[in-house]
């Protein structure tokens, strides 16, 4: 079994990758993605989409974690699954922060997928993953199926269509019974918890404020201790935070190993800093706009 990734950036053509760093370019010389140009307010709310977007990616790899560890039966493909164990696993919470961290997730594909064209080259449809916008709306698919009434507001903001909505219901219910009945006792009763070592490596540079702010997050911690609480799991896991040399996530299962790279929290803050130069960021109906 190969090392599971999240698929964050998808293999652009020249053209595109030269169009891409010319806006972001554009976006510097502007000074919209320079941190000291944004308001305390916008560097609050840029520090908070960093960070539900990376507990999002954390239970993504959990999920991953969990396939393999407790060897679940996957009907579909796993990335899938695996962002449905992580949409479910924050609705399950029924906090205010948690679904904060999903209408974050959400909006993070939305933003992904017009920064790195997901579906814009045809090994896109072919490969592992979801396209990123297909990503968000499953996010908020399961948010209105598990509760209609709360989650009504974000489903007309991504102007899902009242029968989907209903359908939702459903989609939510299958998946809910299907890991409920999968996790409810997982992991050995021999042990009574997983043990998980937790290393933040030292980095300096210009990551050096990324991995700070993920390390001051919490989030790292937060799922580490989910884990040990409420999984028992034969294998010690591995959760690391280090310098990767590209914006990413996964899970290792030859190590069992969870690592998260600091270049991916960098990424977030970069990610919605640069969309802050239209004044907002786009709602989840906008297109890449020709500069």
């Amino acid at each position: 079994m190969g090392v599971m990734k999240i698929g964050r950036k998808r293999a652009m053509s020249l053209s595109k990758k030269l169009i891409f760093i010319a806006a972001m370019g554009l976006a510097l010389m502007s000074g919209a993605v320079q941190a000291q140009d944004l308001t305390k307010q916008q560097r609050a709310e840029q520090r908070r989409f960093a960070y539900n977007n990376s507990l999002f990616v954390l239970y993504h790899e959990v999920g991953h974690l969990l396939f393999d560890q407790l060897q679940l039966p996957v009907l579909g493909r796993e990335e899938d699954a695996a962002d449905n164990v992580a949409t479910w696993t924050l609705l399950r919470q029924k906090t205010a922060e948690a679904d904060q961290a999903l209408k974050d997730a959400a909006q993070g594909w939305i933003l992904s997928g017009i920064a790195y064209d997901s579906g814009g080259l045809e090994s896109d449809y072919a490969a592992a993953h979801s396209l990123d916008k297909q990503r968000a709306y499953q996010i908020v698919c399961l948010m209105v199926g598990m509760d209609d009434d709360a989650f009504e507001p974000v489903a007309s903001e991504y102007r899902l269509e009242r029968d989907r909505q209903k359908s939702c219901q459903s989609d939510y219910d299958t998946i809910n019974r299907s890991l409920e009945g999968l996790l409810a006792n997982a992991g050995s009763k021999k042990h009574s918890g997983t043990e998980v070592d937790v290393t933040y490596h030292h980095v300096s540079g210009q990551l050096k404020a990324a991995a700070d702010a993920f390390r001051s997050s919490g989030v790292f911690d937060a799922v580490a201790d989910e884990l040990r609480s409420r999984y028992r799991l034969r294998q010690t896991v591995q959760f690391n935070a280090k310098r990767c040399g590209e914006a990413n996530a996964f899970y290792d299962p030859e190590t069992v190993e969870v690592i998260f790279c600091y270049e991916l929290m960098q990424d977030y803050m970069d990610l919605y800093a640069a969309n802050l130069e239209e004044g907002e960021i786009p709602p989840a109906n906008s297109k890449r706009k020709n500069k």
